[in-house]
């Protein structure tokens, strides 16, 4: 992984300790939260698929960032993103989990993503981490960056 990235890392989980953690707080049963999580990215795809912004923006919680883009902008740039991916034949977002952690508050996912075109084939890839919060009794995306 690259430095700055192993830094965000160990700030997360730092603050989160401090602050996150309360004393008679239940363990999340991460075989349970990994079946929750493909279930989720297999969601998002589909919104993405269907080109559908309003409902990837509302699988966000309050207060959460896509790459450096917080509030309203997240919907703004995913209405971006998907009429790229329209004019260059990319509906196709898929999600592949490699790791999925707990500190028992957040759930921290790292993965790989694809992008294909309507037949089946590659256009792009690249790898996630993203910060699931428990907002409502719902997972939401609290912090969504590329790595």
């Amino acid at each position: 992984m690259k430095k700055q990235t192993l830094r965000y890392l160990f700030i997360l989980f730092s603050i989160s300790a401090i602050f996150g953690q309360a004393t008679e707080q239940e363990k999340i049963d991460l075989i349970k939260a990994r079946v929750l999580v493909d279930s989720l990215d297999k969601q998002f795809s589909k919104h993405f698929f269907e080109g559908d912004s309003l409902a990837l923006y509302n699988m966000y919680a309050k207060g959460a960032y896509f790459g450096t883009s917080k509030g309203k902008d997240i919907l703004s740039s995913w209405g971006r993103q998907i009429r790229y991916s329209i004019e260059n034949d990319m509906p196709n977002l898929l999600f592949a989990t490699t790791s999925l952690t707990t500190d028992n508050e957040f759930l921290f996912e790292t993965g790989k993503y694809q992008m294909k075109d309507s037949k089946g084939n590659l256009k792009g890839e690249g790898k996630y981490l993203l910060v699931w919060k428990q907002e409502d009794g719902q997972w939401k995306i609290y912090r969504d960056m590329g790595l």
